[in-house]
């Protein structure tokens, strides 16, 4: 299809290009060719959250790059875990003697609904969040326990901006895990080697980066012991009746290894191994798929210097020049619950504004296009980018955003919201062509070619005679005003331009 190509263009051809002077992590300094302006704060904020509002974009404009990075980074690493819902630690025995068979359901859904709230509210923390959850995969088909999920959702959440190392540990000892990579199947005598060789080869080291299949073999009788019953969905704990307490040979050190030494030796004997892989999966995940190995390379100096703390290392390359450069931005394609976010976020609506049924059908659709919600396709997790696109998934995010927008429409706090930016960007003009223009650079923050433009203009005007515009009698107070915006919202969230952050 034509615009799966123009993807192509308008990304890899433009990061490409990117070539920086001087060392790339040296802070961004605003200059005359690289302005400190809304385009900026719209890419940190797209970047590192779901979009952000017309205020929070003004807000920014008051601070220094280093004092808004700071704020909201501080902000989001200073949530810390949410707090539990009353079922959080429910075993299988309090749903089978409720008489709601379909309570279990009702929890997950509720899950769902306040990690896709907390998106729009607490937006820095529950993106990180879905990092780890796209890096410590877990599928909830295959644990299909209440209380792991939670626990599971607790840790993405608590740990996202923390010590990486002992996020690894708690990980490696919740019920989700152990039940999904078989570490409760791991026992003295009979070791299983799965968790042991996705710990190494997926959330750690790399595949194939530092470790011999012996490693893994020893790896996995080091981490026997550990117990989840989904069947009864118990809380975790440590049996040392099922521990393999012999000696072990890890990376050519031999020793009575547990669950946590066994952790501690691979970063302490790969651990530039650990933090280049990490280093280069943040690299991708918040400015581009081809990666700087120099880059990586100091940034994982770094994650170890801070002993694996990820808050600076993640500072250091959202306040760096390269982060700001104009040819990486408009050059990631949005995920499906990015694109879904960022329509309500941009347009000044929080979690309280939105509706339940909103909620669930967000759920649904960013399903629909391969982003479910504590059920990524295997370990690997989403391949995410280019994979996100294809001939199908792309006339679902025209159909799915449509629906979104039509939910504006159906809704008049979600209206008068639209109506509301559509004056402050404009102050309050009553110019069909210059409204249509802001709007469409607030949404894409990209300039729209001239046909596109006037494709936009045409849209917005609706079923509007063309004389109340010539003559000056319309204006944004008109009762159609916030409909034309819905049928220009229409419009944007399906040209090429709005799938790319």
């Amino acid at each position: 299809m034509p615009e799966i190509i123009q993807f192509d263009t308008l990304t890899e051809q433009r990061q490409a290009a990117v070539k920086p002077a001087g060392d790339p992590l040296a802070p961004y300094v605003p200059s005359a060719s690289k302005p400190w302006n809304e385009h900026r704060i719209a890419h940190l904020y797209n970047r590192i959250g779901f979009g952000a509002s017309f205020q929070q974009i003004k807000s920014g404009l008051l601070l220094s790059p280093e004092e808004l990075i700071d704020q909201l980074l501080d902000t989001a690493a200073g949530i810390g875990a949410p707090v539990p819902p009353y079922w959080a630690f429910w075993t299988s025995h309090e749903y089978d003697l409720n008489p709601d068979p379909n309570l279990i359901f009702t929890h997950r859904e509720s899950l769902r609904r306040q990690w896709l709230s907390a998106m729009l509210d607490e937006s820095i923390q529950a993106k990180m969040a879905l990092f780890w959850h796209n890096h410590f995969v877990t599928e909830l088909s295959v644990f299909e326990c209440n209380a792991y999920l939670w626990e599971y959702y607790s840790l993405l959440h608590q740990h996202a901006f923390g010590n990486f190392r002992q996020f690894t540990i708690e990980v490696g000892k919740s019920g989700a895990m152990l039940t999904y990579l078989n570490g409760n199947l791991n026992i003295a005598g009979n070791p299983n080697e799965n968790y042991a060789r996705e710990l190494m080869e997926l959330f750690t080291m790399g595949e194939g980066n530092g470790y011999t299949q012996q490693d893994i073999v020893e790896m996995s009788k080091a981490l026997t012991g550990w117990q989840a019953r989904k069947d009864v969905c118990a809380t975790p704990f440590f049996d040392p009746g099922l521990h393999d307490d012999g000696q072990k040979t890890i990376f050519d050190i031999s020793d009575q290894f547990g669950f946590e030494a066994a952790h501690d030796i691979i970063f302490v004997e790969r651990g530039t191994q650990v933090a280049q892989f990490i280093c280069a999966k943040l690299y991708r995940y918040f400015l581009q798929q081809d990666i700087d190995t120099h880059v990586v390379e100091s940034l994982a100096q770094t994650f170890i210097d801070n002993n694996w703390e990820l808050l600076p290392v993640i500072k250091r390359l959202l306040k760096s020049a390269l982060f700001f450069e104009d040819e990486l931005m408009n050059t990631q394609i949005r995920m499906p619950l990015e694109t879904l976010n960022n329509l309500i976020i941009s347009n000044g609506l929080k979690a309280s504004d939105v509706p339940e049924n909103w909620l669930n059908s967000m759920f649904f659709w960013s399903s629909q296009l391969g982003q479910e919600l504590f059920n990524p396709p295997n370990v690997s997790g989403w391949k995410g980018h280019h994979n996100w696109i294809n001939e199908s998934t792309l006339t679902g995010r025209w159909s799915y955003a449509s629906s979104l927008v039509q939910l504006f429409g159906n809704n008049q706090n979600a209206r008068e919201k639209l109506r509301a930016l559509a004056k402050e960007l404009s102050n309050n003009s009553r110019d069909p062509e210059m409204i249509t223009a802001l709007l469409a650079e607030f949404y894409l923050r990209q300039n729209l070619e001239p046909i596109y433009l006037q494709a936009a203009v045409i849209n917005f005007k609706a079923n509007i005679p063309e004389n109340y515009f010539t003559d000056g009698s319309w204006n944004l107070d008109w009762d159609e005003a916030p409909f034309q915006l819905v049928n220009l919202m229409n419009y944007l969230v399906k040209l090429p331009e709005y799938q790319l952050i």
